[in-house]
């Protein structure tokens, strides 16, 4: 007869089938979540430099603010299974389902293979690490790199072997080759190695874990020149922000409701305050409960919430200018729900049922409405207040014997996706510079000046509503109409000698 007894054996034996299940679903769940998603401007920079032969998308990302892993992987992924929304998007799910595996691998590692299977409803459900699974950006690369980093380094610290630090070494170089921000990440580990090995009162010429980031260093050595140049060069959005306790509280609200703090109402702030509360109490007697090796390594879940944090909050007081935006924490999302289901999870192992009962039924209702929320959302841009609907703008424009033209290069990377098989045009009153996100326009023949004359009869300005135009049409040309969707206005003027 098959027992109680024998199911958990065999759950404890298949966790990885579970993981893997979890992992497809996760995938599942980006895929639906970005279908009918605008492509936008961060989006089509990567789509273009993808698209670009190798040289020149090595040189563009060279003079830009971030490093090229991700945009070579996305130029081979794109060239096998094409540069469509889905086939592109879809990169980002599957990096997402491999960090969501990471987790339970890591979590397992860490406790057990009943609770790295427990776990995974928190970890599929993360409305954050969704939202930024169906991006075409690298967050989702570098999600799984310190996931996966941070597994292989619990595995390394248990066997101190040679080739589990070089593997972490290797992976350290990737992270850094992927998004510079991920050495939030490697400071965090560093500094909880380096309490680990000060308490266990090691020599320091046993700290192989040292000699890992010194290899970690020695590989980033050739890409060092063009860092330090994108470091000092770069050229910012102008968007940032320092990371103060309102910011705190919005990177919570959104990593569990996907809703910004000045939107989050009463019921949903009380919801959030109870799992706040709840986590914390929970937490605190489960660390009073574990062993403590496994103590050891629950602080290192802890530690991966707060150094990250800290790391942003210390450079947006030291550095020239604030940098943080709630998206860059989305490399490190993952975390999050990682420690609330292993809180709640060992919490019911030691006996704390009631507590983590309520406190794993509410947290799963947030999420889930956190999900929901995306869905709704969609690739809304918080920091310029924005919905893209590029999509929308070329379902009404017809192309055929028609020019078309961005108000200004960021209008014209944000739509150059759907209006690609258009003649698109952009106005610029001055050369644009090779630095930057603008740096694949420099030279650009399509940069055109105000008054232009196009041999087409029907000629689109697309714009932003509420914003002075930079473009002048030509006075060839009479207006007809505009279509607006959000804030992109779409005015369409056809000649004069076409009346």
């Amino acid at each position: 007869m098959y027992t109680y007894h024998a199911f958990l054996k065999t759950l404890d034996s298949y966790w990885w089938v579970w993981a893997l299940i979890a992992s497809v679903f996760t995938l599942g769940l980006t895929v639906i979540l970005g279908l009918g998603q605008s492509v936008w401007f961060d989006e089509g920079y990567s789509i273009l430099l993808a698209q670009q032969p190798w040289g020149e998308l090595f040189a563009l990302t060279a003079v830009d603010a971030h490093p090229p892993l991700y945009y070579a992987l996305l130029k081979i992924w794109g060239e096998i299974f094409g540069f469509g929304e889905l086939a592109l998007r879809s990169l980002s799910g599957v990096l997402l389902a491999g960090a969501v595996f990471a987790g339970a691998g890591l979590v397992r590692t860490i406790t057990s293979a009943r609770i790295a299977t427990a776990i995974l409803p928190f970890l599929v459900l993360a409305p954050f690490a969704l939202r930024y699974g169906y991006e075409i950006r690298m967050y989702a690369l570098a999600l799984l790199i310190g996931v996966l980093a941070t597994w292989v380094l619990v595995v390394a610290t248990r066997t101190n072997r040679w080739r589990h630090w070089a593997i972490y070494a290797v992976l350290v170089t990737l992270g850094m080759l992927t998004l510079y921000l991920t050495v939030a990440v490697w400071l965090t580990h560093a500094v909880w190695l380096l309490v680990r090995s000060l308490r266990a009162k090691k020599p320091v010429k046993t700290w192989r874990w040292l000699v890992a980031y010194i290899g970690a260093v020695v590989l980033f050595i050739p890409y060092m020149p063009t860092f330090f140049s994108q470091l000092f060069n770069s050229v910012l959005p102008g968007i940032g922000s320092a990371l103060t306790l309102t910011k705190l509280v919005d990177v919570y609200s959104m990593q569990f409701l996907f809703t910004p703090e000045y939107q989050v109402g009463g019921w949903a702030s009380v919801a959030l305050l109870t799992v706040l509360v709840l986590w914390i109490i929970l937490l605190v007697r489960v660390l009073g409960a574990v062993q403590k090796e496994q103590r050891a390594y629950v602080w290192l879940m802890i530690v991966m919430l707060v150094g990250p944090m800290s790391f942003f909050m210390l450079t947006s007081l030291v550095g020239p200018e604030p940098i943080f935006i709630v998206r860059y924490v989305a490399h490190v999302s993952l975390f999050i729900p990682l420690l609330l289901g292993v809180s709640i999870a060992l919490g019911w192992h030691h006996g704390l049922r009631k507590t983590s009962l309520i406190l794993a039924t509410l947290s799963i209702g947030v999420l889930a409405t956190g999900v929901f929320n995306v869905a709704n959302t969609g690739n809304f841009n918080f920091e310029r207040l924005q919905q893209p609907s590029t999509t929308e703008l070329r379902s009404v424009a017809q192309c055929d014997d028609a020019t078309v033209v961005a108000d200004d290069p960021y209008t014209y990377i944000d739509t150059v996706y759907y209006f690609g098989d258009c003649d698109l045009r952009f106005f610029s009153e001055d050369s644009v510079e090779r630095k930057g996100g603008y740096a694949p326009l420099a030279n650009s023949e399509a940069r055109v000046e105000s008054g232009t004359v196009f041999e087409s009869q029907t000629l689109y300005h697309i714009r932003w509503f509420e914003a002075e135009p930079s473009f002048v049409v030509s006075g060839d040309y009479i207006f007809v109409d505009s279509i607006r969707f959000d804030k992109q206005v779409l005015d369409r003027y056809i000649r004069t000698s076409a009346e």
